[in-house]
């Protein structure tokens, strides 16, 4: 063998140390993502009673507004639902009694979290008022903060299959949920979302079902 065949014989050995080397036998590595697992959607959910309010323009998004202490919803199918968060600083702050999620029938689990933040992660541009320091409150106003280190995304995510209530436990810290069905699709197309460089987007969503990671998720 000669020099320069040796040389490139050793060169091609040393490149085939990086990991994203494409060496002969071996092919590039590739991330891998998050899964998502994808539970029947059998039965639309829907509301069977309770004291929420029916939606209105202007009101946070959701179908059933479940807004003051002791104010709940009691749903039933086989799906997906969204309850987003909204914290009420400028009402009330304090610590935050988070809702219960009382289950009568079947089966309900958390199994993402999305709509580009957490609670206790700080905006971009600080909408909340002067001084701002995260989505819980603003120097104007005070803060609220977790009770119990709970920390909800904007949206959280569910399935159910049976029956479970949804009640408002807020006392201090004053928060609404809004409330309404929703697509396995949508919910994988939430939490997929790219953070922006400005607005409420900070990061990807989380997958919690099978198991708990970080996004870009895929669909089982």
């Amino acid at each position: 063998m000669n020099w320069f065949a040796f040389a490139n014989l050793a060169l091609g050995l040393l490149s085939c140390s990086s990991p994203v080397a494409a060496c002969p036998g071996t092919s590039k590595l590739q991330a891998r993502d998050t899964v998502l697992t994808h539970r029947p959607e059998t039965t639309t959910v829907n509301a069977t009673g309770g004291t929420y309010e029916a939606f209105e323009p202007g009101y946070l998004a959701g179908t059933w507004e479940v807004f003051k202490r002791g104010e709940y919803v009691s749903l039933n199918g086989t799906g997906y639902i969204r309850v987003r968060w909204e914290v009420e600083y400028w009402k009330g702050v304090g610590p935050i009694y988070e809702p219960t999620f009382d289950v009568t029938s079947g089966t309900f689990l958390f199994v993402a979290g999305g709509g580009g933040y957490q609670m206790t992660d700080k905006p971009q541009g600080c909408p909340q008022g002067t001084g701002c320091l995260n989505f819980t409150g603003a120097t104007e106003f005070g803060y609220s903060y977790p009770s119990d280190d709970y920390n909800p995304w904007h949206n959280m995510y569910y399935y159910l299959d049976g029956s479970v209530n949804i009640t408002n436990h807020e006392a201090g810290g004053l928060y609404n949920v809004g409330v309404m069905a929703y697509s396995y699709e949508n919910i994988l197309s939430d939490i997929n979302t790219a953070p922006a460089t400005s607005g409420n987007l900070i990061k990807y969503g989380y997958s919690y079902d099978p198991a708990a990671g970080s996004c870009p998720c895929s669909a089982s």
